[in-house]
């Protein structure tokens, strides 16, 4: 957890499913930092308030601080991408993109651009070259500006089942 900073980025990784039958998660206090999770490809199976919720790729799941977490990855090949950010003025980042203190699911469609921002946060984290901490801030900024342009577009159908 970073107070000294607006917005940090602490880590962030993609798995893919070929051969494991399942990834589980569950972090019954949850995390002290904000998690990210992009579902690229196939399904994510998660869990909030006690109730399952199948996440199709496609949509991206926000936990917030302290939030329970727990969620699986399934056997058809999911691919997911996600990010760990903190600091002290992370909530008004997300208000200010459209991002609700409540919202849990963000549609955003399937795109290689949200592939190849996290896979440029995941070289900068591995590299550490000179200035990486900002480029990670500002490949999550572009993350957060993608999202909000999509939430602003027509209404589109969300791809999720209960």
């Amino acid at each position: 957890m970073d107070k000294k900073h607006p917005l940090f980025i602490g880590s962030c990784g993609t798995y893919h499913l070929y051969t494991v039958e399942k990834l589980p998660t569950h972090r019954p206090k949850g995390r002290l930092d904000y998690q990210l999770l992009y579902i690229a490809s196939g399904r994510a199976h998660f869990y909030f308030d006690g109730k399952p919720t199948v996440v199709e790729a496609g949509n991206m799941v926000l936990y917030r601080p302290r939030e329970e977490q727990r969620y699986y990855y399934g056997a058809d090949q999911t691919e997911v991408y996600w990010v760990h950010f903190t600091g002290n003025n992370v909530k008004n980042f997300l208000r200010r993109y459209g991002i609700a203190d409540d919202t849990r699911i963000i549609y955003t469609g399937i795109s290689i651009e949200y592939k190849n921002l996290f896979m440029s946060m995941i070289e900068e984290l591995n590299l550490q070259r000179i200035d990486y901490e900002e480029m990670l801030i500002n490949y999550f900024m572009i993350l957060l500006i993608s999202l909000h342009r999509i939430a602003l577009q027509k209404p589109r159908k969300k791809n999720l089942q209960n």
